[in-house]
């Protein structure tokens, strides 16, 4: 089974909207059922509520599921030890296409990857540098095998 990520989420309720927009099936007959539209995202578990269009994180001190202030092509969650988050897109559009680059105690971005590239490019030593993309669900290095992957 792949791992569930923002992005991927994001583009399966996309395309079950657009199914339900054609007419070829009902909003209600979006499949799954919560477990199905909810990932890992470092420590903590969000939810991409399918009849909402809204991104939850689970609050584990309280047991439910609260508003994450966003919803499809609008933000990058993110997470760092028990604290979660969002990033906010400079403009609505697929989350695939943007991170968050932890340079040192900087963080950066959102950043289009192509922007990433560029600047990881111009950097001598990338030992300091943390990425966190939607097609992922941790911090990773640009130079292990995720990192590779998602910046080729």
């Amino acid at each position: 089974m792949t791992k569930k990520t923002q992005a991927a989420l994001e583009e399966k309720l996309i395309e079950w909207l657009g199914k339900a927009g054609e007419g070829t099936v009902s909003e209600e007959q979006i499949p799954g059922n919560l477990e199905d539209w909810t990932m890992d995202a470092g420590t903590r578990k969000a939810l991409l509520h399918p009849g909402f269009r809204q991104w939850l994180w689970y609050d584990r001190l309280h047991k439910e599921w609260v508003f994450a202030g966003c919803g499809i092509n609008e933000a990058i969650l993110v997470s760092s030890g028990t604290a979660a988050g969002i990033k906010g897109l400079p403009e609505p559009g697929p989350v695939g296409e943007w991170c968050l680059c932890l340079d040192g105690e900087d963080l950066v971005g959102p950043l289009h990857i192509s922007e990433l590239r560029q600047r990881l490019d111009e950097k001598e030593d990338l030992k300091d540098i943390k990425i966190w993309s939607t097609m992922a669900s941790n911090w990773f290095s640009p130079e292990d095998k995720v990192g590779k992957k998602i910046l080729s």
